[in-house]
């Protein structure tokens, strides 16, 4: 996947999930998470299973803080970063 088709799975699911109708609208991709509330500890492990179920990839605890999880365009990023650290790695082993 590219960043910006991460960008647009990630939006749908917190949208859909997380925020309730009003708020939908002015949520973009780089609306503050951490600090505006939407994620919590308890959303941050719901999204963690969506990654993982739904787009295939595994975010290891390392990965998990404030820096990564700032707003949706930045987890884009980082599960771009993965998914193509991944596909280097099965090509050269």
């Amino acid at each position: 996947m590219t960043e910006e088709e991460y960008v647009s799975a990630l939006l749908t699911f917190i949208k859909e999930e997380f925020l309730p109708d009003d708020a939908r609208a002015e949520f973009t991709d780089t609306y503050p998470l951490m600090e505006s509330g939407v994620l919590d500890s308890l959303r941050v492990a719901l999204l963690l299973s969506h990654i993982r179920d739904e787009l295939g990839l595994y975010v290891s605890p390392a990965w998990i803080d404030t820096e990564h999880f700032k707003d949706v365009r930045t987890i884009a990023r980082m599960l771009h970063e993965l998914s193509t650290a991944g596909e280097t790695e099965e090509k050269s082993a």
